[in-house]
């Protein structure tokens, strides 16, 4: 009787202690075992945040609130062209603006004929109307008479001689400017004074 009660406590003793290593174990594994999909959930965040793929080479998922939400304002057509955009809308039917066409460069003028002088740039003005030269004298003076404040010229063209004073036209064309004893200055009509010139005594 004796020896079946010692029997039964060794039993009971190790029962107690399978219980309670059994009781250590579970405790365990239940604070060690949420812990990694923690861990595993803060690396993949790690990985989001600073954009480099987790150990393994695998890439991590994409929690579902990260996707934005589409609005029916995302659906409706572009008034206008955000700033770095194209003027292109593929929704939109309309022809796009044509753009317009060049300007066409004039074209060169034609080579000048064979025989004709080839002119490069504008004309040159045209030079100016010569000045008209003054009539050759047709008569000659042979002296002079009268008083000393007021000669008379002796002019002789041909078969006519003509008396005239200072200021006095003669032979239509000419114009006595002084009379002299010796010389006279003959003027033009129709020219200035500076054309005048200066006749002597011819026999």
């Amino acid at each position: 009787m004796k020896g079946g009660r010692i029997g039964s406590r060794r039993e009971a003793i190790l029962l107690g202690s399978l219980a309670v290593l059994l009781v250590l174990a579970v405790v365990r594994w239940t604070s060690s075992g949420p812990k990694a999909p923690s861990g595993e959930t803060r690396g993949s965040a790690a990985a989001r945040s600073t954009g480099s793929r987790p150990a393994g080479g695998r890439q991590a998922a994409v929690s579902a609130d990260a996707v934005p939400l589409l609005s029916p304002e995302d659906l409706r057509p572009r008034s206008g062209p955000a700033p770095g955009e194209t003027s292109r809308d593929l929704f939109d039917t309309r022809e796009p603006t044509r753009r317009p066409p060049p300007t066409p460069t004039p074209a060169p003028p034609p080579p000048p004929a064979p025989g004709e002088p080839r002119f490069v740039g504008p004309l040159p003005p045209p030079p100016p109307t010569p000045t008209p030269a003054p009539p050759a004298i047709p008569f000659k003076f042979a002296g002079s008479f009268g008083p000393r404040d007021r000669p008379i010229a002796v002019l002789i063209a041909g078969d006519r001689i003509v008396n005239a004073r200072s200021g006095d036209v003669v032979f239509d064309r000419f114009i006595l400017r002084k009379v002299g004893y010796e010389s006279i200055d003959v003027g033009f009509v129709g020219f200035p004074t500076s054309a005048s010139r200066r006749m002597g005594i011819e026999q």
